[in-house]
């Protein structure tokens, strides 16, 4: 990426894309622990696309190793903490396999 502006912009266009697809639905807020009780005593590095949002909007993001770590923990803890066959873990799967090719078809999948 040519600065950190471009990087931003196609940040921010992956994480909007990955909101409107419709696997996204799990991960679109943090998880409460009133909702899923026990989420937290298994999770202990919770990430959302709402708190990747977030942390775009504060710069967080100043190389893109730092987003592909936050996007991985989204699937990996999805994954952790569901069973294979559980609709979250098809979500996780589908919504990893898009963000990837939106990332690989803007350069920054191999890089970081």
């Amino acid at each position: 990426m040519a600065d950190a502006d471009q990087l931003y912009s196609v940040l921010r266009a992956v994480v909007n894309q990955a909101k409107t697809h419709p696997s996204a639905w799990p991960f679109l807020k943090p998880v409460e622990e009133a909702e899923v009780p026990g989420y937290r005593s298994v999770i202990k590095y919770p990430m959302d696309l709402k708190t990747m949002t977030d942390r775009l909007k504060s710069r967080y993001y100043c190389h893109v190793r730092l987003f592909k770590a936050d996007l991985m923990r989204i699937f990996n803890n999805c994954r952790e903490f569901n069973d294979a066959q559980s609709e979250y873990y098809k979500c996780a799967d589908a919504l990893q396999q898009f963000v990837q090719k939106k990332m690989r078809e803007a350069h920054l999948w191999d890089k970081g």
